[in-house]
């Protein structure tokens, strides 16, 4: 089972330093499916072991708790045995949470609350000494509300419990207030449900907005801020810019905010029924059930109106209504796309919109005609800066994208070069009429410079063409898989149809209507739709979907739109928003301090506001109007008049300010976990949310997703006042390099421009004392809106002359678009100044990383917890492994589907689809490709299976077939989507982890070895291996296609799969495979030289060169390549097709460790070089005889016998090197055996050659000799026949010209070749219907008369064609010697190995390999007869693929190690390996004295 486990419990790893384990099982509800679910609290903790408060409430399934945290079942009853040191602990007068009464001491208990309630009001009522007498009732009463038994009395109507806290919480006395605070804060303890109740009932009294003044309020608000649970303060607003929300706007939104908590409680604690309910049946279930399905829409749509009203409210007092954006037409609708793929990625394509989508809405796309990209188009600015160098090129159009010193936005200019300079790319700029450097990341491609209008027509119909093309058909998803379920089966819905979402929108709205408009609205109701809606409910949505098509929709927007009483849900106070004026007044006093009236007329008019409304004042103390009167008073000393007074009421609101700042920032966080809540709860339901203007809130919350600042990097460009081309070194990081201005006193100035929306947190320049009077003394700092409007100062800083970093700014409380900092004065009265660089640091602009951190981290716990509960259901039953694909499929539907509809921004689905995916897809696949026994993993088993089945699933009816399609369906999702290519600058997930397709890879890896070596051990020694060998290949192959595409890690992993396998056979076994390996392919060669089946030969040929590519690497392949230049070698000989060899080899190149027939096909090429070397060389000896004869007879026969001896001789050069010749072929003197003529042209050519390495060879060096051999082939004219034959048998033929009979005797005496090779050589000549006649011993073929059968000859004569008579191919026979002697190597390779790494302890591999062959060099081995040697007794030579493959095998047996953190280094272990061949590295080789017999040919070498 994948995942850490503490004390049983699941360890979620949320992130590098932050954890999360289930801490307590909270309570239990029943949902309206009968399904019991548990409320569980995670605490987060961090990795190195401080402990944090933060905690996450999560509703699990009892599969889930079962699986993840069992132990928190039984929990609460090891909690009642707790220590008493914990009841010591408990403040007094306090009982603890979990005691327990029986049903007659709670009736005591309860009238006992109710005589108290009453005795206080009475106590209320009289006047002497009331703080005393009502102090000790309200603390009894606060024991009695700390027993959770009791809160129901305490909430009922009648007792009058809330009503008289009321009347404490507003009482003059602070004593009663605290009393009753301490009262509520008992009462509120249990849970948040009852909190909010209790203050939701106190804060909705009737009046209270009338008769509640700012102190009564500030009291509730205070009371709310004190209870309010930890939950709502894991997040962190720091460096976020809130806005100044008014104590009436604030009291507002908390007890909207009560409300929802108030309502969400009632929905997780209605599903709570007794059991005896539960289980009765009679006639009035089906009513029963009726009626509590109703009361559960009844709820819900209770609290999704509350829910809207709070979002309304606070989209309202955060200022997010003012930024509203249009909202999308169904023409400009994006195109589907998976949030699970990268958008980016060089390894595949981006993946587009399905066909279906395409058809009904087209997407709109930008037409570009130059087919370059955009940096929109890329994640990283490394990634757009990678892509325009590769690009661009000298001539080509390009345009500035931002503003850089003397080049603006939108400037076009044309390329010309770059350089390893900053900034590097030069640019001849239209706009200047001159070049000019920028950044790569400032530019864009446009096209080429010298195109005309018709490449940019061709282009424009290109892009057309493409347009067309991917709205037509499916694009192509990354290892080639069309279907991605979770896209392709949403249905699609009807435009007529109302959803439940729009549904509840409209009587959102509805609801805000007066009682008469309701009325109205009611009636047009009733008259679209067939059945008549009496009340505004959420029955409204049971109604059928063919009554929601016909529903008139068009009369319901006119009366919106027409209705004489607009929607009014605001308070009246708010109609005009006074508290929004106090910032810019501030603003205008401190641009206008110098002004005494202007300031004087500000400060009587924040005056006034502060003495009418405290709230208002209090909005003062947060924008900081104290530090404007200060600046004024500074100006204008004690003549402003309110100056004291203004400044004594925002003393006194102080503790009010951050009051609210904190009710605040625990409100929008309460919002912000009440819509994850939401998002998690409509993720374990599967349901769509249907909450009105939901998407409203998350926008705001995702806002700037794409634009994500950095604190450093919150401005967008620099201008100076003077040496603009020195600007940028104010920005690179270089303290030693400096700005210097050039111009008079005080006119310096450095203006920069901020990111959007970025509030300055803090403004510091570099300045340096060694710059004497150039250094700054006086600094002055001012904001504007635009470049001809900065003019309000922000302060003015005295510079110190030992001063090296000057801060300019501090918490600014507003946004400034440009920002100057104007260098007023020079230390020792300097006239221009250096300012070495500045720093910005500024909040992020937005929610979005907030949110981003908190939406991951709640995703990434709730997938994993549903991961290890399908991961426990698998290993348990492996069957379970079929259901996975309905199960994954249906969560990332419903992640694809909230993703397109609430996260507006490509980047924010993307951030929630690659945690859901590092969530739930990486531990399940972690866990089903590993198997923690010696069985199979549980996706082995399936694939195994799948290849089982692969014959009878063709079936389509069969249960093989919906096996095998579930299999493929789960594979398919699995790998669909790469993660190992996203760029790790980008989209972190909440934790790193492995990348889930290598798992799923090296699974399939071990199945193909199983099949593989299996099938080896069972047909090894079958006659059609080989063809079997291919059919498995091509099974395998196809099961691949089908299951993953052709996705490259899995063509990795069945290559590597089949080497693995190879690499386990034995070194006998291994040998005849080789064996058997290049004869298929010297048959399917030969056999594509007949006239008949070419196309199917080479089609097999084809399909069979694929699988030998995974000898590439192995030892095994020299083997191969030792049999397959043998064979290769006669089929050259015998005129073979160079192109068709020519072809192999380059396919399967790299299994020839060597590369001998690479150098076979080069020695071919260097040979017909040579042979027209040789032509020229004859040429040259013509000319120079021709000068000493001058009879025209002697010219005719010399060049008679020049051309004709040329057009009927050639000779091929073989190196001894990479041919396989024995010694038996050589040719000792051909004039013996050849005529004159050509004995004389062998001669000639014999002394070229001779002559050409004199003249090209070293003058140390010794030069080559030849030496020929009876290999080859030859032409023989009888008659009209032209026989096809060897050189051998073409002497033997000769024969025939002087003598009528041929003794074999005499031949093999001329030839001196062995009996073996004559009687190859004459097989084909005197077999049947052959062209000789063999007469006399029949049992000896040494022995005997050749002659010409006649018959046979005038036959193929009367044919006037080509006979071919060559030797049939000979194939090796792989013995056990053979093996043996390869054994024998390897075991002394070995055995030097561990020798050297004894010695050297630990060693570069390099070394290692060179140490090997030097060492192997000087030992002198002789077995004779070994294919890896020549004739005699040789150094025993070893290439160095031999040494690294023995390397490796070492390491596998476990006497040597590689380091971990450098992998080329060798360790040796001390410790003996655990494996069971211990002693083969110890094997002694000793020589053996019998000779080596082998059918292989030898090399010779000269």
């Amino acid at each position: 089972m994948v995942g850490e486990r503490r004390n049983g419990n699941l360890l979620v790893q949320l992130g590098p330093k932050l954890q999360a384990y289930p801490e307590e099982l909270i309570r239990q509800r029943r949902t309206h499916d009968g399904q019991t679910e548990y409320l569980i609290r995670w605490s987060l903790g961090s990795t190195s072991g401080e402990s944090k408060s933060e905690s996450i409430l999560m509703w699990m399934s009892t599969e889930d708790v079962y699986a993840n945290c069992p132990t928190l079942l039984g929990k609460r009853k090891a909690d009642s045995q707790r220590p008493l040191l914990e009841e010591e602990e408990r403040p007094s007068g306090q009982f603890p949470a979990d005691v327990t009464f029986d049903e007659g001491e709670l009736l005591d208990m309860k009238d006992d609350v109710k005589n108290l309630v009453r005795r206080a009001q009475k106590q209320m009522a009289k006047n002497s000494d009331f703080r005393i007498s009502i102090t000790h009732t309200i603390h009894v009463l606060s024991a009695y509300a700390s027993i959770g038994s009791l809160v129901g009395v305490f909430k009922e109507t009648g007792t009058g419990a809330l009503d008289l806290l009321m009347e404490l919480l507003c009482n003059k006395e602070r004593q009663t207030r605290r009393s009753a605070g301490k009262m509520l804060r008992a009462l509120a303890s249990h849970d948040a449900g009852s909190r909010a109740y209790v203050l939701l009932s106190l804060s909705q009294q009737d009046g209270i907005e009338q008769h509640m003044d700012f102190e009564n309020r500030y009291t509730l608000l205070e009371l709310f801020a004190e209870t309010t649970s930890s939950e709502e303060h894991g997040i962190s607003f720091e460096g976020i810019h809130l806005p100044q929300i008014p104590g009436k706007l604030l009291f507002s939104l908390v007890k909207r905010y009560l409300c929802v908590t108030s309502l969400m409680d009632k929905l997780n604690t209605a599903g709570v029924e007794p059991t005896s309910e539960r289980q009765d049946v009679g006639p009035s279930s089906s009513t029963a059930a009726y009626q509590s399905e109703h009361a559960r829409v009844q709820r819900e749509f209770e609290f999704t109106m509350a829910m809207a009203n709070l979002i309304s409210e606070l989209v309202r007092v955060m200022g997010w209504d003012r930024n509203r954006q249009p909202p999308h037409t169904s023409s400009s609708k994006h195109p589907v796309r998976s949030i699970f793929q990268p958008r980016f990625s060089a390894s595949s394509p981006v993946m587009a919109a399905t066909a279906i989508a395409a058809a009904v809405t087209p997407p709109k796309k930008k037409k570009t005609t130059n087919g370059f990209k955009t940096r929109s188009d890329f994640t990283s600015r490394s990634a757009y800066v990678e892509f325009v160098q590769d690009n661009l090129k000298s001539g080509m159009v390009v345009r500035m994208l931002e503003d850089y010193e003397e080049v603006s936005a939108g400037d076009e200019g044309e390329f010309r070069y770059s350089n390893d300079g900053s900034p590097p790319v030069q640019v001849y700029w239209n706009s200047l009429s001159r070049t000019y450097w920028v950044h790569w990341h400032m530019i864009e491609i446009l096209g080429n410079g010298s195109g005309g209008q018709a490449e940019k027509e061709t282009q424009e119909k290109a892009s057309s063409l493409t347009e067309t093309l991917n709205q037509t058909f499916f694009s192509k998803p990354p290892g080639g898989l069309y279907t991605l379920p979770y896209l392709m089966e949403g249905s699609q819905d009807d435009a007529g149809t109302l959803s439940r979402a729009e549904w509840w929108e409209v009587l959102f709205f509805i609801k805000k209507l007066e009682p008469k408009q309701q009325q109205e609205i009611n009636n047009i109701l009733r008259q679209s739709l067939d059945e008549p809606v009496l009340t505004i409910s959420p029955t409204l949505f049971t109604l059928g979907r063919k009554d929601q098509q016909n529903l008139n929709l068009s009369k319901l927007d006119y009366f919106f739109l027409n209705s004489s009483s607009p929607r009014q849900y605001n308070y009246q106070e708010d109609l005009l928003p006074w508290h929004e004026s106090i910032e810019p007044c501030l603003s205008s006093m401190t641009a206008f301090v110098s002004d005494r009236e202007v300031v004087q007329q500000f400060i009587r008019f924040l005056y006034r506001l502060a003495s009418l409304n405290k709230d208002y004042a209090v909005v003062m103390c947060r924008l900081g109007t104290k530090e404007a009167l200060l600046k004024a008073l500074d100006k204008h000393s004690t003549s402003l008049l309110m100056v004291t007074e203004l400044r004594d009421l925002i003393n006194d609101c102080e503790k009010y300010a951050s009051l609210y700042k904190k009710m605040t920032t625990s409100v929008l966080a309460g919002c912000i976990q009440m819509v994850l809540g939401q998002i998690e709860e409509h993720r374990r339901s599967h349901q769509p949310i249907n909450i009105p203007f939901f998407d409203v809130f998350l926008r705001n919350l995702c806002q700037g997703s794409s634009v994500e600042l950095k604190e450093d990097k919150c401005w967008e460009k620099v201008e100076v006042s003077s040496n603009h081309h020195r600007a940028n070194k104010l920005t690179d990081k270089n303290p030693k390099t400096y700005w210097e201005s050039n111009g008079c006193t005080g006119s310096h100035f450095i203006n920069i421009y901020m990111h959007k929306g970025v509030i300055i947190r803090q403004l510091t320049v570099l300045v340096a004392s060694e710059d004497s009077s150039y250094m700054p003394a006086r600094i002055v700092v001012l904001g504007g809106d635009d470049p001809t409007n900065i003019n309000t100062e922000l302060n003015t800083v005295n510079v110190a002359p030992s001063a090296s970093h000057v801060v300019l700014l501090e918490n600014m409380s507003r946004f400034w678009p440009i920002v100057q900092i104007r260098v007023k004065r020079c230390q020792q009265g300097g006239i221009d100044t250096r300012v070495h660089g500045f720093e910005v640091l500024g909040p992020k602009p937005t929610f979005w990383p907030v949110f981003k951190e908190q939406l991951c981290c709640r995703t990434y716990l709730f997938h994993t917890t549903k991961a290890h509960t399908w991961c426990q259901e698998i290993l348990e039953d492996k069957n379970q492994l079929l259901q996975l694909f309905s199960k994954l499929n249906s969560a990332l539907k419903h992640e694809q589907m909230f993703a397109d509809r609430f996260l507006p921004d490509a980047e924010a689905a993307e951030a929630l689809g690659r945690t859901c995916w590092e969530a739930l897809i990486t531990p399940i696949v972690q866990s089903i490709t590993i198997s923690e026994t010696s069985t199979l993993s549980p996706l082995s088993w399936l694939m195994n299976d799948y290849l089982e089945n692969a014959d009878s699933s063709k079936r389509c009816k069969s249960s093989a077939s919906i096996f095998n399609s579930r299999v493929r369906r789960l594979t398919h999702l699995l790998v669909h989507v790469d993660t190992s290519t996203v760029d790790t600058e980008e989209l972190k997930p909440p934790i790193k982890s492995s990348d889930s397709i290598a798992g799923i890879a090296l699974c399939w890896q071990g199945v193909v070895q199983r099949q593989v070596k299996s099938f080896l051990d069972s047909t090894c020694s079958l006659p059609d291996f080989v063809e079997r060998y291919r059919g498995l290949f091509l099974q395998l192959k196809n099961a691949m296609e089908e299951l993953f595409g052709q996705h490259t890690a899995f063509v990795l992993a069945l290559r590597q799969g089949f080497s693995a396998a190879l690499l386990q056979l034995s070194i006998l076994t291994a040998m005849h495979v080789s064996e058997r390996f290049a004869q298929y392919i010297d048959k399917m060669i030969q056999e594509s030289g007949v006239d008949s089946g070419n196309v199917d030969t080479l089609n097999q040929l084809q399909q069979f060169l694929e699988p030998m590519l995974f000898l590439s690497g192995l030892e095994l392949a020299n083997t191969f390549e030792h049999f397959y230049r043998y064979y290769l070698g006669d089929r050259l000989l015998g005129q073979g097709k160079m192109w068709l060899e020519s072809g192999v080899v380059e396919q399967i190149g790299t299994c020839f460790p060597n590369r001998f027939p690479q150098q076979m096909l080069t020695n071919l090429s260097e040979s017909e070089e040579l042979q027209q070397e040789f032509h020229l060389y004859r040429l040259q000896q013509l000319d120079t005889n021709l000068e000493n004869f001058e009879e025209v007879r002697m010219i005719d026969i010399l060049c008679k016998a020049l051309f004709t001896e040329e057009s009927d001789v050639k000779v091929l050069v073989l190196s001894p090197r990479c041919w396989v010749v024995s010694a038996p072929c050589y040719l000792e003197e051909p004039r013996k055996h050849f005529p004159a003529q050509l004995c004389n042209y062998l001669a000639e050519f014999t002394e070229f050659y001779a002559n050409s390495q004199r003249m090209y060879g070293l003058t140390h060096s010794k030069p080559r000799r030849l030496q020929w051999t009876w290999l080859g082939h030859a032409e023989l004219q009888y008659g009209s026949c032209t026989l096809y034959v060897s050189t051998l048998q073409m002497y033997i033929l000769l024969q025939f010209n002087k003598h009528e009979d041929v003794s074999v005797e005499m031949l093999q005496q001329a030839t001196g070749l062995s009996p073996a090779m004559l009687s190859h050589a004459l097989k084909p000549l005197t077999a049947e219907k052959g062209i000789l006649t063999h007469t006399g011993s029949s049992q000896d073929p040494m022995k005997g008369f050749l002659g010409l059968n006649k018959k046979t000859l005038s036959q193929s004569s009367d044919r006037h064609g080509y006979h071919f008579l060559l030797p049939a191919q000979t194939y090796l026979n792989v013995d056990e010697d053979a093996a043996l002697t390869l054994e024998r190597k390897r075991n002394y390779i070995y055995c030097l190995i561990v020798q050297i790494m004894k010695n050297e302890k630990e060693m570069h591999i390099d070394n290692l390999v060179f140490k090997v062959k030097y060492g192997s060099a000087k030992e002198c081995l002789t077995p004779v007869g070994s294919p890896f040697r020549t004739r005699g007794s040789v150094r025993f030579s070893c290439s160095t693929t031999d040494v690294l493959s023995c390397i490796m095998h070492v390491i596998n047996k476990g006497y040597l190690c590689r380091n971990e953190e450098s992998p080329h280094i060798v360790e040796f272990l001390m410790e003996d390996p655990s494996t069971p061949r211990k002693g083969q590295a110890q094997y002694r080789h000793r020589l053996s004295k019998n000779p080596y017999r082998s059918t292989t040919s030898l090399i010779q070498v000269f």
